[in-house]
């Protein structure tokens, strides 16, 4: 499978975490991503959200393609939504730019996910057209039942599912319940590793980010799956990396998991 990193590995320093925090900072760049990512020596960046893309004009996705294909690191995009116009919006950045996936969240999704079932069967032309796939992320306000059926129904493989390990821990779905419903329509894996605490009192769990491959997630069985279902499936480390008392402490323990999270993932997949 193939390794990647991304805008979610340094939330706090793309803006994606608290980007009110980071605002009239200078934040990471696209190229400083994809630089990244040909240092960790990993295949794939995946520039979700921020930086932003759609704000680029031609010039600029010209210059990013030509530095992303120097570098030899494939970009994937991202943006938020089903709507028509701004899927095909990124759609065209992802053509430019060479992308062969678009990932895609509902962070108010309709009842069913009826509209969004209706939008994504307006642009599938349009991806398909393109060369590009577009991958759903699953997240706490979707039921991950609904996201398969929209899938099934829709029954093309230019739309299938971003596994997030973690997000539907937010509706009370467990990770192997998701994965075990989500994973043979998975066409991107967001991994992301986590912990989980009892409070002070004994009432309650605090669930938090931990540095990947010290956490709860099985993350061997996880690529293991995976790569049954796909091995070219592309494998994007995320971080849910604490803010600290200033933001370039954040900045720096991202960096510091990152180091770990990295060399784990290509541990792990070389055993596969």
């Amino acid at each position: 499978m193939k390794l990647g990193i991304g805008s979610y590995t340094y939330g706090w320093a793309t803006g994606v975490y608290g980007p009110s925090l980071s605002e009239g900072l200078k934040r990471m760049t696209a190229e400083e991503l994809v630089e990244d990512a040909h240092q960790r020596s990993v295949q794939i960046v995946q520039i979700v959200n921020l930086p932003d893309l759609a704000s680029f004009d031609l010039e600029q996705l010209e210059a990013l393609t030509r530095f992303a294909k120097e570098k030899q690191v494939e970009i994937e995009v991202g943006t938020i939504g089903s709507d028509p116009e701004q899927l095909r919006r990124w759609i065209d950045v992802g053509k430019q730019l060479g992308s062969r996936m678009m990932r895609t969240i509902f962070v108010t999704p309709s009842e069913g996910l009826q509209k969004e079932l209706t939008d994504l069967k307006t642009i599938l032309p349009d991806l398909k057209e393109a060369g590009i796939r577009l991958a759903v992320e699953n997240h706490e306000t979707s039921s991950i039942h609904d996201l398969k059926i929209m899938v099934e129904v829709i029954n093309d493989p230019y739309v299938g599912i971003c596994l997030d390990t973690v997000n539907s821990l937010g509706r009370g779905e467990g990770v192997w319940e998701v994965a075990e419903l989500l994973l043979p329509l998975t066409i991107n894996l967001h991994v992301k590793d986590y912990t989980v605490t009892r409070g002070a009192t004994d009432m309650g769990f605090t669930v938090t980010g931990e540095v990947t491959g010290k956490g709860k997630l099985d993350i061997p069985r996880l690529l293991r799956e995976a790569n049954k279902v796909d091995p070219e499936m592309s494998v994007i480390l995320e971080q849910w990396t604490p803010l600290q008392e200033d933001f370039e402490a954040s900045n720096q323990l991202q960096i510091d998991w990152a180091d770990v999270g990295v060399n784990y993932l290509k541990t792990e997949l070389s055993r596969i």
